[in-house]
């Protein structure tokens, strides 16, 4: 069993237990990949400068956010298909996120149900809405959360062309398996993940397909018709197709005018870099945003949310909600990404590392632990008792 120290720990071993496209998958970025590797670097460049002689103990890393109290300032960013990383890596990090007192976000391309996510985290759960050319379906997936128990809904706004992903392009993701001899023997190769996927059964973007057609679905069209429909997002082209639909879609102010009116909850922006962006969004009536280039996904050029952080928090004021997304790579990054000005922190690919390098369920207990005793320590260092503290701290 490999030991797992920091969080660079897991992409190693993650690398070795998974098929080459699916690693690719999770690990890749858009373009030469430069906002990626610069969502890292520029976190870690930056240097903290600690405070002495102050009593620290016991400490707390507790966060309170639209009235809930979270253990810790970070959760889990939304990902699709995330059981791609491993057969059960939804359902871990479910638990996970209940069990740590932290948030996750469900993707509507993730592998899980609305519902059954709710199951498994309850007040744990947000819901991460793309939006397509169907506004039934839309209006669907509003419904389904908020009679799942659903508070917070992350509207993504980033992702209305598909990024230019290489490293995809290059191990033949999302081709039919039988077409690519070079598919074909990198799943075979791994033997470990390739059975275990067979018997869980191929991940799908199972939102989508319950939302046309499925339980949960409204009435009106058929069963062909929905199961036709349905059928849109089931196996090697979903990623594509659903991406097709979403540059379909109007995603302009009227389109946020109207999934303001139909979410009655805290309402987030997701994939704001721009400051004069931010202060209009929050003058339109949003409860909050989500600073982030989508991990580095959609261009490879992108800004750093750690560029714009601090003039976006000094734009809209001390009282908005301002989340941290992408590039977060340790518990130290946590804490510098709240030095920078935001409320709070989501990461995503550590965790389907985690997963994938451990297993599910180790995976996402030990990545969790290793994040809180990170964060507990760097605040220890820096002369900090709680979060609040952190206000007195410099960045250099």
């Amino acid at each position: 069993m490999s030991e797992f120290h920091t969080v660079d720990d897991f992409a190693p071993v993650a690398r070795k237990r998974l098929p080459r496209a699916m690693f690719d998958f999770i690990a890749g970025g858009a373009g030469t990949e430069s906002a990626q590797r610069n969502n890292e670097s520029l976190l870690r460049t930056r240097s903290l400068v600690p405070r002495v002689l102050r009593a620290t103990g016991p400490r707390s890393t507790s966060v309170r956010l639209f009235g809930v109290d979270y253990a810790v300032p970070f959760g889990v960013s939304p990902m699709g298909l995330g059981n791609l990383a491993w057969p059960g890596t939804d359902t871990a990090l479910l638990k996970a996120a209940a069990q740590h007192g932290m948030p996750y976000v469900l993707s509507a391309a993730g592998s899980s149900t609305i519902e059954d996510a709710s199951a498994l985290a309850g007040s744990s759960l947000w819901f991460q809405l793309y939006v397509g050319a169907d506004q039934v379906l839309t209006e669907q997936l509003l419904a389904r959360a908020l009679s799942a128990g659903v508070r917070t809904v992350l509207l993504t706004v980033d992702a209305a062309h598909p990024g230019l992903r290489h490293r995809d392009r290059r191990s033949h993701f999302g081709r039919p398996i039988l077409g690519s001899p070079r598919l074909l023997w990198d799943y075979a190769s791994h033997p470990r993940w390739s059975l275990s996927t067979l018997g869980a059964g191929v991940p799908r973007m199972i939102n989508l397909v319950q939302g046309i057609g499925g339980e949960g679905a409204g009435k009106g069209a058929g069963k062909d018709e929905k199961n036709r429909q349905a059928s849109r997002y089931v196996g090697a082209e979903a990623t594509r197709t659903f991406m097709a639909s979403m540059m379909q879609a109007r995603l302009d102010m009227d389109m946020l005018d109207r999934i303001r009116a139909l979410w009655p909850h805290q309402l987030l922006v997701k994939g704001v870099l721009d400051r004069d962006d931010a202060v209009s969004l929050l003058q339109s009536g949003v409860d909050g945003l989500v600073i982030s280039n989508h991990g580095g996904r959609q261009l490879g050029s992108a800004v750093s949310p750690a560029q714009v952080m601090a003039g976006i928090r000094a734009a809209v004021g001390e009282d908005a909600v301002l989340i941290y997304d992408s590039g977060i790579r340790s518990g130290e990054d946590v804490v510098k990404a709240l030095c920078l000005g935001a409320d709070f922190v989501l990461l995503g690919r550590p965790w389907l590392f985690a997963c994938a390098a451990a297993g599910p369920t180790v995976g996402a207990e030990r990545l969790a632990n290793l994040l809180r005793e990170e964060v507990d320590n760097t605040l220890a260092q820096l002369g900090c008792a709680n979060l609040a503290a952190l206000k007195d701290v410099r960045m250099i």
